[in-house]
C-alpha cells in the first residue's frame, strides 16, 4: 500500500480561523437561549451541521400536543444534531392544523427535538435517529412565568441586567432588565429554576431553588472590587513605571498594567476571591504574593517590595551524553516555586539556549518541549542557581489501520493515545492537545496581556486568546499540523508518543468507541496496530420517580463494561434520554436533580449490536436520614466531626461525608436500612470506625481522647538510630505517616486502641515491619518500641528479552514485582528500567536475594544473588521469557491497585493481599499487606483470576471487599472502595 504525501501544513491564519469555528460549535449552549421565535437567531446560535460529517436519511414526525391531548397547530420544531460531541443545527419545522411537524433528510444519530409554541413551556426530547422514518410525540405544558427585579446598592431600579434562568434541561432562557429594572422570563415548566443576574462591572449574583409564582425574585447587585498596589524599593521608596501582575479567580489568564510615576497601580474590576500579585522592574522582582483575598466593592491596599532578581540560562539538549546535540526552537518555560501564576515563557537559539528571568531567588522549576520529543517538566533550579540544563528523550510513533466490522477502511476517526511511560506516569495524548498547548505557548510567549486603562478587564487589545477545546471531532480534524485522524484509506500516525506502554482510542460520530491492543513504544521506535470500529447499537430511555412521574434534569451517565467509554447526558423534560453508537454492555448510572453527584440508581443493560434498546429506570423513594449524634467521653457533644459513611450493599453506591453541627450532630441523607460503615475523626480524638447491618434513625457514638504512640527506628540490632525513615502505620482508620528525627525517634499521634501494623523503610537499610498493639493508657501515650532495619546493599544489572536485547520500562524489585499499580509514581523498592535495560536496586537485604522483573509484553523472571551489606552487587542479567500476560487480563476501564497471592491454609487455596501500593485506592479505603481477600460484592473468590475479574470493570462503579486479616480469630471486615486506572 502506498502512502499519500502529507498534507501541506495550514498556515497560522488557517489554524486560528478553524480553531474559532471549533470554539463556536464547542461555546453554542452558552451563547443559546430560549427567545421568541425568529427566522434568523437558530442560525446565529448554532452551527449548521456540516454535510460531510452524517448521513442524512431520517425522517422525523413530531405531534405536539396539550396536556389534554389535543393538537397544537402552528408550533415549532427545532431539530439539533449531536455529533461526535458537537450539537449541531440540522432543521426546522411548523406543526399543520393537525398538530403534526414534518422533518425530511435529518442526520442519523442522536438528536435532541426542542417545541415551542405561544402560551406553552417548551418542550423536549431526546431520541437516537436511523434511516427511515421515526414518531415522536411532544406533551406542551400550560406556561409559568419568573418576574425578577435588580436593584444596586442604593436600591435603585438597574436597568440592562442580563438574566439568565436555568432549569432541568441545558437551554437557559435569558432576558433584559427594563428602565425600572424589572424582567420577565415566560415559557417556563414547573422548576425548580435557577436564576443568574449579571452585569459588567458588578459581581454575578445566583438564586437557587426558584419556583415560578407571584412573587418576583428581587436580587441586589453589588459592585465589584480592586486593588490598589503600592511597589516601593527595598529602602521604601516608591518605585515608579514598575510593572504589576495579577491573576485569580477573576482575571485569567494573568494581565499586567504599569504603575504611576508614585508607584501605584489600581486594578479594578475584579470579582469577589483570592488573587496573586508581584512586581517587576528592570532586574528586580518582588516575592509573589499568592491568595490575596478581595472583597466585593472594596478596594484593598497590597504592597509589593521589590528585592534582586535573577536570570536562569536553560540549555536543551537531546539526550543526557556530555557530547548531546542542542535543541532548537525548544518551548521553555520557567516556574518560580515550580507552580507559578506568572510563569515566563521563551524559546531556544541554534545553540538551544534560552534566557529567561528575572525571577526572585529561590526554588524554581523548568519545563521543556520540542517538536518530535517527550516534554519534561519540572526540572529543579536550585535556589541560587543560575545555569539549567534540560535533556529532551525523542518520542516515538504509533502508526495504525482503522477498519469497520466488515473490513471497509474508516475514514475522520480521532486517535487518542493512553497509557503509561516507562517511569510510570499517565500518557494521553491527542494532536489537539498538543496543538493547544503549542498555541497557548505562542499567546504567552510575549508575557501577561496589557489591562486597559479604563479598567475593563473583559477588554484587552491584541487577538482573540486560544481557549481550552473540550469537542475532541471539532477540535482535532480542524487543528492543523498533521492531526491524529484517519486518512481516507484507514490509516493514521501519531507522533511523539512518549516511549512506554500505550494503545489507542479510537472515536467516531457513527462507530462505538473501540481501543486498539496494547503495545510498547521505545525512543526513536514505532509501533503498529490495527483497530475494528463497530456500529454499535442505540440506547433511549426514561427516567420517572416512584409514582412514575418523569424526572427532568437528572444525570444520566453511560460506562462501558469493557473498555474506556464514558458519556454523560441530562434527561429532558419528558424524562427522556438518548445515547447513540452504544456498546454492547453498558453499565447506566442516574443521580436526582437535585442531588447530580450521588448516584441514586443503576443498571446494567445489554444492547445488541445495530439494534435500540429503550429502558425505563424507576428512582426508588428516597429513604430516611440517618442522625449521627457524637459526644465526647464526657458526654458533651462534639463539633467538626468527620463522619464519612459508606454502603456495604454492592447495589447501593451510597458514599457520603459531613461535619457534626454544635450540637454533635450531622444527617446522612437516604440512609436509613442499609448496612453502612462509619469512620468518625477529629483532631486531638481517637478515630472510630462502626459497621452497622441496617442502620437505625438515629446514632450515637462517642469519641474518647486520642493516643500518642511513639516507637524508634534502629539498625544494627540497636545499635545505631536511623534518621529520615519513611513509617506507615496502618490502622482500621487508615493509613498514618511519619518520619524518624535525628534520634530515630517518630510519633503518630490521635490513635485509637487496638492492633497497628507499622512499615518502616530508609534508602539505604532493608525495609521491615512489625504487628504492634495500642492499649488504652492514662496517660494517653504508648511506645510501640522499636523496629529494625537490617543493613543493606545494592543490586544493578539489565533486563534483556530471549534475544538478548535490552527492555527499557520493566519494573525490577527484589522479591515480588507488583503487577497491577495506581498511576503514579512506583512505591519504594521498585523501579523501572532505562533504555538500555539497565536497573539499579537500594536497600536490599544482606543474604540471599531473589531479584524479579516484570514486562507486560515479555512476562516475568527472577534470579538469585548474594547481598553484600554497603556493597554493590553488579552484572546481574535477568531474561525475560518473550511471552507477557497481558491478554488474559480482564477487560474494564478501571480495577484496584493491589498484588494478589495465593497460598494454601487446611488444604484450600487462600486469596492473599500480598501488596497494597501507596496513594491508591486500596490503601485510601483500609485494605492491609497479609489481608485474606474472602468476597468481592459478597461473592466467594477462589482464584486470583476470579478475584481480578471481579474487582476489574467501568470506573463508575465501586467494589465491595469482604477481607479477613492475617491470623486466626479476627473479624473480617467489608470496605468500599473506589476503582481507579491501573497500570500492568
Amino acid at each position: 500500500m502506498s502512502t499519500p504525501p502529507p498534507a501541506p501544513k495550514p498556515s497560522r491564519y488557517a489554524r486560528l480561523v478553524a480553531l474559532l469555528a471549533t470554539l463556536v460549535s464547542l461555546l453554542y449552549v452558552a451563547g443559546l437561549f430560549d427567545t421568541r421565535l425568529s427566522p434568523f437567531d437558530l442560525a446565529m446560535q448554532a452551527p449548521a451541521l456540516p454535510a460531510v460529517l452524517t448521513t442524512r436519511d431520517a425522517d422525523v414526525r413530531v405531534a405536539i400536543v396539550d396536556e389534554h391531548d389535543r393538537p397544537l397547530p402552528g408550533a415549532v420544531v427545532r431539530l439539533f444534531s449531536i455529533q461526535g460531541g458537537t450539537t449541531y443545527f440540522a432543521g426546522e419545522a411548523r406543526a399543520g392544523e393537525d398538530g403534526v411537524a414534518s422533518l425530511e433528510g435529518m442526520p442519523r444519530g442522536e438528536t435532541w427535538l426542542l417545541a415551542y409554541a405561544e402560551g406553552r413551556a417548551r418542550g423536549s426530547v431526546r431520541v437516537v435517529l436511523g434511516a427511515g422514518e421515526r414518531v415522536v410525540r411532544l406533551v406542551l405544558q400550560p406556561a409559568a412565568a419568573i418576574d425578577v427585579v435588580v436593584v444596586d446598592e442604593a436600591e435603585k431600579p438597574f436597568p440592562s441586567a442580563k438574566i439568565t434562568v436555568t432549569g432541568g434541561d441545558p437551554l437557559p432562557f435569558v432576558a433584559m432588565t427594563g428602565a425600572d429594572g424589572r424582567a420577565r422570563i415566560d415559557r417556563l415548566g414547573q422548576g425548580p429554576f435557577s436564576v443568574r443576574a449579571t452585569a459588567r462591572g458588578y459581581d454575578d449574583v445566583v438564586r437557587t431553588g426558584v419556583l415560578p409564582g407571584p412573587v418576583p425574585v428581587r436580587i441586589k447587585l453589588e459592585r465589584l472590587g480592586a486593588f490598589e498596589v503600592s511597589v516601593v524599593e527595598a529602602d521604601g521608596k516608591p518605585a515608579p513605571y514598575a510593572r504589576v501582575l495579577c491573576a485569580g479567580a477573576g482575571l485569567w489568564p494573568a494581565r499586567s498594567t504599569v504603575a504611576d510615576a508614585n508607584g501605584v497601580a489600581r486594578i479594578v474590576g475584579l470579582r469577589r476571591g483570592g488573587y496573586d500579585l508581584k512586581a517587576e522592574l528592570g532586574e528586580r522582582v518582588s516575592a509573589t504574593e499568592l491568595g490575596v483575598e478581595l472583597e466585593r466593592a472594596v478596594t484593598k491596599p497590597v504592597k509589593l517590595v521589590l528585592g534582586a532578581g535573577r536570570r536562569i540560562t536553560v540549555k536543551v539538549t537531546d539526550g543526557e551524553s556530555e557530547d548531546a546535540p542542542p535543541v532548537k526552537e525548544a518551548s521553555v518555560v520557567l516556574a518560580e516555586e515550580g507552580l507559578s501564576p506568572f510563569p515566563i515563557h521563551g524559546r531556544t537559539d541554534a545553540k538551544g539556549v534560552v534566557v529567561l528571568g528575572p525571577i526572585a531567588l529561590g526554588y524554581a522549576t523548568v519545563s521543556a518541549r520540542a517538536p518530535g520529543f517527550v516534554p519534561r517538566s519540572a526540572v529543579p533550579v536550585d535556589d541560587d542557581a543560575t545555569e539549567v540544563r534540560v535533556s529532551l528523550l525523542r518520542g516515538g510513533a504509533l502508526v495504525g489501520e482503522v477498519v469497520d466490522d466488515r473490513g471497509f477502511p474508516v475514514g475522520g476517526a480521532t486517535i487518542e493515545v493512553v497509557g503509561v511511560d516507562i517511569e510510570g506516569m499517565p500518557i494521553d495524548e491527542t494532536s489537539a492537545m498538543a496543538e493547544f498547548r503549542d498555541d497557548h505557548f505562542d499567546l504567552a510567549l510575549p508575557g501577561p496581556l496589557p489591562l486597559l486603562p479604563i479598567g475593563e478587564l473583559g477588554v484587552m487589545p491584541g487577538p482573540i486568546p486560544d481557549l481550552p477545546r473540550a469537542g475532541a471531532f471539532a477540535a482535532t480534524s480542524l487543528g492543523g499540523g498533521d492531526p491524529w485522524v484517519t486518512r481516507g484509506d484507514g490509516e493514521f500516525r501519531a507522533e511523539p508518543i512518549p516511549p512506554g506502554r500505550v494503545h489507542a482510542i479510537v472515536r467516531h460520530p457513527d462507530y462505538v468507541e473501540a481501543e486498539s491492543e496494547t503495545v510498547t513504544i521505545v525512543s526513536g521506535g514505532e509501533a503498529r496496530v490495527k483497530v475494528v470500529l463497530h456500529q454499535g447499537g442505540s440506547l433511549e430511555g426514561r427516567v420517572v420517580d416512584a409514582d412514575h412521574r418523569p424526572v427532568s434534569g437528572a444525570r444520566v451517565e453511560i460506562a462501558a463494561a469493557a473498555g474506556t467509554l464514558e458519556r454523560v447526558t441530562y434527561t429532558d423534560d419528558s424524562g427522556s434520554f438518548a445515547f447513540a453508537a452504544v456498546p454492547d454492555e453498558v453499565l447506566i448510572s442516574v443521580a436526582r436533580p437535585e442531588t447530580p453527584s450521588d448516584v441514586a440508581a443503576r443498571l446494567i443493560v445489554e444492547i445488541p449490536d445495530h439494534e435500540r434498546k429503550e429502558v425505563e429506570i424507576v428512582l426508588p423513594r428516597q429513604r430516611d436520614a440517618v442522625v449521627v449524634h457524637v459526644t465526647d467521653d464526657r458526654g458533651y457533644p462534639l463539633d467538626r466531626v468527620e463522619v464519612r459513611a459508606v454502603s456495604l450493599d454492592p447495589t447501593v453506591p451510597l458514599r457520603r461525608t459531613f461535619f457534626t453541627d454544635d450540637d454533635g450532630d450531622v444527617e446522612i441523607p437516604d440512609a436509613a436500612g442499609l448496612p453502612l460503615r462509619f469512620v468518625l475523626t477529629r483532631p486531638s480524638k481517637a478515630p472510630r470506625v462502626e459497621e452497622v447491618e441496617i442502620a437505625p434513625a438515629k446514632l450515637t457514638y462517642e469519641l474518647a481522647e486520642g493516643i500518642t504512640a511513639r516507637g524508634e527506628v534502629t539498625g544494627r540490632d540497636g545499635r545505631e538510630r536511623i534518621e529520615g525513615a519513611e513509617v506507615v502505620v496502618y490502622t482500621d482508620a487508615g493509613v498514618r505517616r511519619a518520619r524518624s528525627d535525628a534520634e530515630g525517634a517518630f510519633e503518630v499521634k490521635d490513635l485509637a486502641p487496638g492492633r497497628v501494623r507499622i512499615v518502616a523503610s530508609h534508602p539505604d537499610w532493608a525495609t521491615n515491619e512489625k504487628i504492634a498493639a495500642v492499649a488504652p493508657a492514662p496517660s494517653r501515650e504508648v511506645d510501640l518500641g522499636a523496629v529494625d532495619l537490617a543493613e543493606a546493599g545494592e543490586v544493578e544489572g539489565t533486563v534483556i528479552d530471549p534475544n538478548d536485547e535490552p527492555v527499557a520500562g520493566a519494573r525490577v524489585a527484589a522479591g515480588l514485582v507488583p503487577t497491577y499499580l495506581p498511576l503514579g509514581p512506583l512505591p519504594r523498592g521498585v523501579v523501572t528500567t532505562d533504555r538500555e535495560g539497565h536497573f539499579k536496586i537500594v536497600g536490599v537485604p544482606e543474604g540471599d536475594a531473589t531479584i524479579e522483573a516484570y514486562s507486560s509484553d515479555l512476562g516475568r523472571a527472577s534470579t538469585n544473588v548474594k547481598v553484600r551489606a554497603g556493597r554493590s552487587t553488579s552484572r546481574v542479567d535477568i531474561t525475560l521469557p518473550g511471552e507477557g500476560s497481558a491478554k488474559g487480563e480482564p477487560k474494564g476501564a478501571g480495577s484496584i491497585a493491589l498484588t494478589l497471592g495465593e497460598r494454601t491454609e487446611r488444604g484450600a487455596k487462600v486469596i492473599v493481599v500480598v501488596m497494597v501500593p501507596p496513594n491508591g485506592e486500596a490503601e485510601l479505603a483500609g485494605v492491609e499487606p497479609g489481608d485474606r481477600l474472602l468476597k468481592v460484592n459478597d461473592r466467594e473468590v477462589r482464584t486470583i483470576e476470579d478475584a481480578r475479574r471481579r474487582i476489574s470493570g467501568p470506573l463508575a462503579e465501586d467494589v465491595v471487599l469482604t477481607l479477613a486479616p492475617d491470623g486466626d480469630g479476627e473479624k473480617p471486615r467489608r470496605l468500599r472502595v473506589r476503582r481507579e486506572r491501573v497500570r500492568r
